[in-house]
């Protein structure tokens, strides 16, 4: 690990733990061994970083997407895109608890790209797998965005950092009530 990736794995961890107004550039390079000026010939300041791990962040959900896009149907593509989300290293997963509370701090017209990043090679497609289940008839119809942003809002609590202890019976349970409901 070179000396930018230990400073962008050190300032995950802190930024996770502590919140992005909760670390300073000081506490991530004294973590690492580095002065503060070392930290800061890698990077401008504390946006540059959050934005450095959430963009490697959106790179392994769009992958995600993209593997699933090769499953059989819409249920078994939305399956694979919760799997894999689970599958992701738990750093990885706080990662998006942090993305979605610490954003706010870039700078606007960054956390727009950002966002319109996100929008473009996470959600887009993955509301496309939701329609394309609804056009074929294997989801009732509903807003393929509401139904998207329901997933995500069931798949936020598992993604605190910490590992469940049966992770197969959680997406499975998350996908039963997400596609079929609770009723009996």
């Amino acid at each position: 690990m070179d000396a930018r990736e230990r400073l962008l794995a050190e300032a995950t961890r802190q930024f996770v733990e502590r919140g992005f107004d909760g670390t300073s550039m000081q506490q991530i390079a004294d973590a690492c061994g580095v002065t503060k000026a070392a930290l800061y010939h890698h990077y401008a300041g504390k946006a540059d970083l959050l934005l450095d791990i959430v963009g490697g962040y959106l790179d392994q959900v769009a992958d995600v997407v993209d593997r699933a896009g090769a499953a059989s149907g819409a249920g078994e593509q939305v399956h694979a895109v919760v799997r894999g989300l689970f599958d992701l290293p738990v750093g990885s997963r706080a990662v998006m608890r942090l993305a979605m509370h610490d954003l706010r701090h870039l700078p606007e017209d960054r956390g727009a790209a950002f966002n319109a990043a996100y929008a473009g090679r996470f959600l887009r497609p993955l509301i496309g797998m939701v329609a394309a289940g609804m056009e074929s008839g294997e989801f009732i119809r509903r807003d393929p965005g509401t139904v998207v942003w329901l997933l995500l809002g069931m798949l936020y609590p598992f993604f605190s950092g910490r590992r469940s202890d049966d992770e197969d019976a959680v997406v499975d349970d998350l996908l039963e009530v997400l596609l079929h409901g609770l009723s009996a």
